[in-house]
């Protein structure tokens, strides 16, 4: 190969090979077999031609440039590539002047995977290309499922827009729209989004047509004008903007509902953005005109099943040895007809500061959090909580056993609106804890199974007074479980504070394999089993917990196991020694084939004599009929009360260059045995040009 530097007055071009350039020497890198130049000074570059300028390389078999004549030609396997396009033709004439020019036999692949086929590409002097007798498609070449064949196309990469003028659309052959005129973006471009269509017994036949716009490179937006025959018209617009600094994210819709004959919305919202100093702004927002509003418009299972919804915006600032936020919240209580008595937190400043003592063998703590309570209705009022204390890490030198030690205190105070009895509202504490635990580990001989075995041992004890004097805006009792058998404390908030003098042991087991050395280990085995003793059995509120009976806890249990690769079997579940029955137990399967199947059922029970009582069979499954083809579904019983909570089944066809689902649902609303959602929805997309669908 010779690499040679030519005083040339040309550059490769973005579309057709050429952004010419005026008759000014500029440098281009050319790598050939052979670099010659004939006696009219005409340059011929042969075998394996490859020239680079800037951004973009030209690769052909044979290359000449006259000079002269301002002309640059390619032949055999010519391939322009740029960062928005690659061009694979079999020959090619540009000028270097007027930036015009032809490629024959051609392909151009653009950068979302657009490709372009024609025998003769042109470019003019803006830079627009155009085709004669084209198609269009965004299917890779070896499964062109649909094309869009063109008598005219013209493609404007500046604009990123594709016009074409007497086109046909096809599917597998078989035309199914003739149209005049075809206009398709390339890249955030405004026009009509593919609408969305589906229907259903509350809403009847459901249509969208979004329209989006991008007036600026960091903001766009969305207008979905959206028509329900049964209940009428609603509007809907979503703007989004980003920028180095964050996001913003804000949607809002509304409609008449001519059903009820009222105005009916809801807005959401989520933001995030960086200040200076480390500080950052966070908001995020989901606020509806009135409580049946997701069960009548949300055909989405999550938002129909909402009990909550919640709207917050924070600062805070996290820093090496201190941090601080301030926020507030408003909540929605989508259960109750009134939302006067829902309480709401305007605001909350909480944070804490660390400093490490004795050499950093301990670390003293500050927490401290103040909040204002606020309801139209009820007992509201400023709560002050503090709680200092020190922690004192140890380990054993060399591992094996790991303890921390933590002792405090905590002093809380209540300033309310309104009297419920006491003027001097105040509760302190005396806290203190002592975890310990021991790592045990046998590796086998040929080093493929690893066992290990993790007893911990955790002693808390509490001085608190009785506590039912005081008002209760976020406290609730958590009942036993494995996520709070080692955190002391189990009331929820910070208006209830455990009087405890407890022993809490958890035993952790598991066992690991890898086929052969250097390989990833995979979980074989997990299992826990815990229990809880507590001396003190007494309550600091028994409103909210009765003083317990017993001393030991339930014992809680859980395993997890993992067979072959791709499928796991779990079950766990607290059992009462004393009146001895479960309180709880729960279990699960799931398997996942390779070759695309998947399958998950679970169940859960819970006994009225440990907390509400409840049942629950779910399960969902992906079945692949075909290499393309797959049949879905899930299902959510209750066996208590004989009620189907959601069910849905559909057929998913996924083609690399189409998508189709189809989708029968069935959703109780709310949890209801009388109110329900059902009906059929459908998607059908086509990579490139959108979708028609929900």
């Amino acid at each position: 190969m010779l690499r040679t530097w030519l005083m040339l007055p040309l550059s490769l071009g973005l579309a057709l090979g050429l952004t010419l350039l005026p008759e000014t020497a500029t440098a281009v890198d050319v790598v050939a077999d052979t670099v010659t130049r004939d006696a009219g000074g005409v340059l011929i570059a042969e075998g394996s031609v490859v020239i680079e300028r800037e951004d973009e390389t030209l690769a052909a078999d044979r290359v000449i440039y006259d000079a002269k004549k301002k002309e640059f030609k390619a032949n055999g396997n010519v391939t322009i590539t740029s960062e928005g396009s690659t061009i694979r033709a079999e020959s090619g004439e540009m000028h270097t002047v007027n930036k015009t020019g032809e490629l024959r036999d051609a392909e151009a692949i653009m950068k979302g995977g657009e490709r372009l086929n024609s025998m003769l590409l042109k470019r003019d002097e803006n830079g627009v290309i155009t085709a004669e007798d084209a198609t269009i498609t965004s299917c890779p070449p070896d499964a062109e499922a649909w094309l869009l064949k063109a008598g005219h196309v013209e493609l404007d990469q500046e604009n990123g827009l594709l016009t074409a003028r007497d086109a046909r659309f096809e599917v597998a052959g078989i035309p199914l729209l003739y149209t005049p005129y075809w206009s398709q973006t390339l890249r955030r471009k405004p026009g009509f989004l593919m609408p969305s269509v589906s229907t259903s017994n509350i809403r009847g036949t459901d249509v969208a047509i979004p329209y989006y716009f991008a007036p600026a490179q960091d903001w766009d937006a969305t207008l979905t004008p959206r028509w329900m025959t049964a209940r009428g018209f609603m509007g809907a617009v979503e703007l989004r903007h980003v920028s180095s600094s964050g996001h913003e994210e804000i949607q809002v819709e509304g409609l008449n509902d001519k059903v009820v004959s009222l105005q009916r919305g809801r807005v959401r919202g989520d933001i995030l953005r960086a200040l200076p100093y480390g500080i950052s702004f966070s908001a995020s927002g989901d606020h509806i005109s009135d409580r049946k509003y997701l069960a009548d418009f949300s055909a989405d299972g999550v938002d129909v099943s909402k009990s909550y919804l919640q709207s917050q915006a924070s600062l805070s600032q996290n820093r090496e040895w201190d941090n601080w936020t301030l926020f507030v919240r408003h909540q929605q209580d989508l259960i109750v007809p009134s939302n006067a008595a829902t309480l709401q937190i305007l605001p909350r400043f909480e944070s804490e500061i660390r400093v490490p003592v004795a050499n950093d063998a301990a670390m003293l703590v500050l927490e401290q959090q103040t909040t204002q309570f606020a309801r139209r209705t009820g007992v509201d009022g400023w709560r002050l909580d503090v709680n200092p204390f020190i922690e004192v890490p140890w380990q054993l030198p060399g591992g094996g056993i790991n303890s921390t030690l933590k002792i405090g205190g905590r002093h809380t105070r209540y300033w309310l609106k309104e009297s419920i009895g006491e003027s001097n509202l105040s509760r302190n504490t005396f806290e203190a804890s002592l975890d310990n635990r021991i790592n045990f580990e046998r590796i086998s001989e040929d080093r493929k199974w690893r066992h290990t075995i993790t007893p911990i041992l955790r002693y808390d004890f509490i001085a608190a007074p009785n506590q039912s004097a005081l008002p209760n805006f976020d406290s609730a009792f958590s009942q036993l479980s494995m996520s709070n058998l080692l955190t002391g404390n189990r009331y929820t908030g910070r208006d209830r504070i455990e009087r405890i003098n407890r022993f809490s042991l958890l035993f952790k087991t598991g066992l690991q394999h890898k086929d052969q050395a250097g390989a990833v280990s995979r979980d074989i085995m997990n299992a826990k089993l815990g229990a809880a003793y507590e001396q003190l059995q007494e309550s600091v509120d028994p409103s909210i917990l009765p003083t317990a009976t017993h001393p030991v806890s339930n014992l809680l249990g859980e395993i997890a196991v993992y067979p072959l690769v791709g499928i796991s079997i779990s079950a766990g579940g607290q059992y009462n020694p004393a009146d001895r029955y479960w309180a709880m137990a729960y279990g699960s399967l799931h398997v996942a084939s390779e070759s695309g199947h998947k399958f998950n059922v679970s169940w859960q029970r819970t006994d009225s004599r440990y907390a509400a009582a409840s049942e629950l069979i779910a399960s969902n499954a992906t079945l692949r009929v075909a290499q393309r083809w797959s049949a879905f579904g899930s299902w959510q019983y209750d066996p208590r009360l004989k009620l189907t909570q959601q069910a849905s089944a559909g057929v998913h066809y996924l083609h690399p260059c189409w998508d189709l689902r189809i989708e029968g649902y069935h959703n109780n609303l709310n949890g209801s045995s009388t109110t329900s959602d059902f009906g059929v929805r459908f998607l059908l997309a086509f990579k490139g040009l959108g979708s028609v669908g929900s």
